[in-house]
């Protein structure tokens, strides 16, 4: 059956329904006419229409919104008050380095030595422009040379001045003046010895090996017999010891005057030594004084104030208390070696007969 031709099962209430709607419709436009035609917009009717799930929010999201809200103002006042205690603190500690102490009372409060820092920073001040001068001279310098034309180098006045060339035992090409020419040559020589024996010992027997060896003693006694007659040092007698003699150790030359020389650079960088130490220790007992001078007013105003308060039992009791602390202290008692001798007790065997010695079961019959 045709959908089409199906009839409307219509009640007669919803036809009254339909025409009321559409009478009140028409009586709305008729008077929203007459208003326009008069000159007066009618204010558009709101609708009200269901809200959608996804206008709806969640009613736990705003109050966390608005406490994350609060959350990050309390930080951002501690952040605030951090950085500007911080701010105060660099102030505080770049016055201090400059010298600029608020307290001289409160200066030995502090774990860090200003006073030194400024004096350190001083001695590098001056060792930078001392090491900065003589690279500008030699820059200027290079500059003079680079800028000044090349000329014809002038013939030496003494022959030894020449600059001659030669080949050393390795096969490389250097320079020198002819004077130093003998030296350099001998040195080569004996660097060309030291790397060959190595060479020559590796396949030594031992009778040749004692005789290479007496050989040697033998050209050390003659140099030594060449010398002047002299004290003898450990050096001399020294010859092949394997020892390792430690880092206190220092190996002083031969030579006489070259031995005089090493020995007088190190008494003065001795008293070098000694002069450091005893300025730091000049400057450790006037800071000491300083701060017991310190403490002695503090303690003498806190005195005063607490006689003036009328306590005179405390007052007499910090007084008592600062001569004791000033007072030095006695020495620790020193051990003596009668005191650290152990007493050694002999005791004989009981299982044997005084004057007869003992005799173990295995010995016995032999």
């Amino acid at each position: 059956m045709d959908r089409r031709k199906k009839p409307l099962d219509v009640a007669a209430s919803s036809l009254v329904d339909l025409k009321a709607e559409l009478f009140r419709k028409q009586e709305e436009f008729k008077k929203e006419k007459l208003l326009k035609d008069a000159g007066v917009f009618a204010k558009p009717r709101t609708s009200h229409k269901k809200p959608s799930i996804w206008t709806k929010q969640n009613t736990g999201v705003v109050n966390r919104a608005a406490k994350d809200v609060e959350e990050k103002a309390e930080e951002q006042d501690i952040l605030d008050k951090s950085r500007k205690k911080l701010e105060e603190k660099a102030k505080l500690y770049e016055k201090m380095t400059k010298g600029d102490f608020p307290d001289e009372e409160t200066e030995d409060l502090y774990l860090v030595d200003f006073t030194q820092k400024i004096i350190d920073k001083q001695h590098e001040v001056q060792e930078l422009h001392q090491s900065e001068a003589p690279g500008k001279t030699s820059e200027r310098d290079i500059d003079e040379e680079e800028t000044q034309p090349e000329a014809d180098i002038p013939p030496p006045e003494d022959p030894d001045e020449e600059w001659v060339d030669y080949v050393d035992f390795l096969g490389r090409s250097r320079r020198c003046m002819k004077k130093d020419l003998p030296s350099l040559l001998k040195m080569d020589q004996e660097l060309q010895g030291k790397r060959q024996e190595p060479d020559g010992n590796t396949l030594l027997s031992e009778d040749m090996r004692r005789e290479l060896q007496r050989q040697q003693w033998e050209k050390e006694e003659e140099e030594a017999l060449r010398k002047p007659m002299g004290p003898i040092h450990y050096e001399d007698i020294r010859e092949n010891e394997a020892r390792q003699l430690g880092v206190g150790y220092f190996a002083f030359s031969r030579d006489q005057e070259l031995r005089h020389k090493q020995r007088a650079t190190l008494d003065m960088l001795r008293e070098q030594t000694l002069d450091q130490r005893n300025k730091r220790e000049q400057l450790k007992e006037k800071r000491k004084a300083a701060l017991d001078a310190r403490l002695s007013k503090l303690r003498a105003r806190k005195i005063q104030k607490l006689r003036e308060a009328g306590l005179e039992e405390e007052a007499e009791k910090l007084e008592n208390g600062g001569m004791i602390c000033a007072a030095e202290e006695p020495e620790p008692p020193r051990v003596t070696a009668a005191s650290r001798k152990v007493e050694v007790i002999i005791q004989e065997r009981r299982d044997t007969k005084p004057g007869v010695p003992y005799v173990r079961e295995w010995d016995k019959g032999k």
